[in-house]
């Protein structure tokens, strides 16, 4: 895009001058009707948000952790070994084939 910063006498006029976009009103016409379109999709996620209230994420994450380290202080903890082993190796094996 190129962009002429010469101006006619009058500030607005002239071959540099800014016009407005084809459809638009101008400085002096009437301006249009704005419209917004709202997906399906952001009208369910708009009400799920009005359902939930704010609940975030962090908030969610703090009290696993902290139910994770009240079981560990405990001595209760125990990992599932074959589903910790198949992360493991899905991990090193994505790495390795990119």
């Amino acid at each position: 895009m190129k962009v002429d910063d010469r101006r006619g006498p009058q500030g607005l006029s002239g071959p540099g001058a800014i016009q407005p976009a084809a459809g638009t009103a101008g400085l002096s016409g009437t301006s249009a009707a704005d419209q917004v379109s709202v997906s399906d999709t952001a009208r369910r996620l708009a009400q799920l948000r009005a359902e939930l209230g704010d609940v975030s994420v962090e908030g969610i994450r703090q009290e696993k952790v902290e139910g994770l380290r009240a079981v560990m202080a405990k001595g209760q903890y125990s990992a599932d070994l074959e589903d910790v082993a198949q992360k493991l190796l899905r991990d090193v094996l994505g790495g390795l084939l990119g």
